[in-house]
């Protein structure tokens, strides 16, 4: 017999509370009745707009159920990297760091495609789910020699593998799924791995982004709210007036995202 399930919650903490949380925010949306445009990310609301918050709710926000167990299974998986709680400081802090980075990167190359290459369709294209860590996750394990993992359940890879395995099926079974999330996740992975592994294990670094994390977030909230033409009766409800929801070819950015048309008239 395998190990009981609370046992393996204890062995798993930070990623038990990870999930927790990420199903509890997709119940709070559904039952909100919250939409893409409300949580999600995008060049035009962040960068434009300085909506800072979106960084965070938006990774943390699933609107499809199949999206979310899709996403929650792939990240239960990896947190047998907490080995019974002896990583999950260092989970805790790198998940905050794939977390943030992956975001900036995303809107990096958002704005690359928008200025350089004149792809003005990126420039409301909305973005949500924890994908883009789970993609970072397997780019760093891979990088740190972690041998294997299994996507979805269903495929054993050698974790060298891995982030673009993941990212091949993604795309074949889930043909609207960002490959620019995904990517920024990957990116970040071995960004990380490779360049500030030593930062981002480091307790105080962590504690410094998590500061300036969260003045931003707090500065963007706070000029959110002193906008006269907004009515803000709940937190993620900073929608400007002009905002739509998204069309048929913007791109979610979950890992598994499916049935995108089916949410469009509804919430986020």
């Amino acid at each position: 017999m395998g190990t009981p399930l609370h046992l393996q919650i204890l062995e798993r903490p930070v990623t038990s509370i990870l999930i927790t949380l990420c199903t509890s925010v997709w119940a709070w949306l559904n039952h909100k009745q919250l939409g893409y445009q409300d949580v999600g990310l995008s060049h035009e609301l962040v960068v434009q707009n300085k909506q800072f918050w979106r960084l965070v709710s938006s990774q943390l926000s699933h609107v499809d159920l199949v999206h979310l167990l899709f996403n929650m299974t792939s990240l239960w998986s990896l947190g047998g990297y907490e080995q019974g709680g002896k990583n999950s400081s260092l989970v805790l802090q790198q998940s905050l760091w794939l977390l943030v980075g992956a975001g900036l990167i995303c809107l990096a190359i958002y704005h690359g495609l928008i200025h350089i290459l004149h792809k003005e369709q990126y420039r409301n294209v909305t973005a949500v789910g924890y994908s883009a860590v789970i993609f970072g996750w397997m780019a760093l394990l891979s990088a740190r020699g972690i041998s294997n993992f299994s996507i979805f359940g269903l495929v054993q890879l050698p974790m060298s593998l891995a982030p673009f395995g993941a990212l091949a099926i993604t795309s074949i079974i889930v043909p609207r799924a960002s490959f620019v999330g995904h990517l920024s996740g990957i990116l970040m992975g071995y960004f990380m791995a490779y360049v500030i592994y030593d930062i981002t294990t480091d307790l105080w670094c962590s504690l410094a982004l998590l500061a300036l994390l969260l003045l931003s977030v707090g500065y963007s909230l706070r000029d959110s709210m002193s906008m006269p033409a907004l009515t803000i009766p709940s937190m993620p409800n900073f929608t400007t007036p002009t905002s739509t929801t998204p069309s048929d070819d913007d791109i979610e950015s979950g890992a598994h995202i499916a049935l995108l048309s089916s949410q469009q008239n509804s919430r986020h």
